[in-house]
């Protein structure tokens, strides 16, 4: 017998089994499978939506890097978008990674530590999606990331960024976890405005467009583009 929390339903076009609850709440802070699927396959979806705004779609980019991709919420989802693509992943969670080189033959995985370099040739992606990852950095780290993913995409290269804009979050309490050796201290809850944007990740690429609640109904996406060589 197969249980609901063991296994991906085949009517949602992922084939394997899902990553155990423990690892799937790291990612989401809820263990249930159900949601992992739902939000996995909602962001895939988004990052198809948001892409076809600025007149490009999944299935024209042959080199796709998920920076972040934990145990692959969102990675599972995106072969189907874009069938011929070669994918990878990284993420500094090496049990992530580990799952993800064992379950998710299609990609290929490399792990990566809380600052740059990462292990990848320059001029090597066409697209980047980076999920969850810029809402937790604090600024240093934030342009130290900027550089570098700068650094390994091809010329001309799209990429998708998740930001908490200003009223993301609005009413909650944040304590600082890190004084309670949870989280080290550049982990962190971020918040960007446009402007900011528009302002700092233009020293780096071409801000394309800014969409609000543009993942999952939550997190802002950022398109952007590395500048011609």
């Amino acid at each position: 017998m197969l249980r609901h929390a063991d296994a991906i339903d085949q009517a949602d076009g992922v084939d394997g089994c899902l990553p155990p609850a423990e690892m799937r709440y790291r990612v989401s802070s809820s263990p249930h499978a159900d949601e992992f699927v739902r939000v996995g396959k909602t962001c895939a979806t988004d990052i198809q939506s948001a892409l076809l705004r600025i007149g490009r779609d999944l299935k024209s980019f042959t080199q796709i890097l998920d920076f972040g991709c934990g145990c692959g919420r969102t990675l599972v989802h995106m072969k189907n978008l874009a069938p011929e693509a070669q994918f990878q992943g990284t993420d500094i969670d090496a049990k992530a990674i580990e799952w993800c080189t064992t379950n998710l033959p299609f990609a290929t995985f490399r792990l990566s530590k809380e600052k740059p370099p990462i292990d990848y040739v320059g001029d090597t992606f066409d697209f980047i999606y980076v999920i969850s990852v810029f809402t937790h950095l604090d600024e240093e780290y934030q342009f130290l990331w900027l550089e570098e993913l700068r650094r390994i995409a091809k010329p001309g290269a799209i990429l998708l960024v998740t930001v908490h804009g200003l009223d993301d979050n609005r009413g909650f309490v944040f304590e600082r976890e890190y004084e309670k050796g949870l989280f080290p201290a550049w982990y962190q809850i971020t918040h960007h405005s446009q402007e900011y944007i528009y302002s700092n990740f233009s020293k780096y690429f071409d801000v394309l467009d800014y969409l609000p609640r543009g993942m999952n109904a939550h997190q802002d996406v950022v398109l952007l583009q590395k500048r011609p060589a």
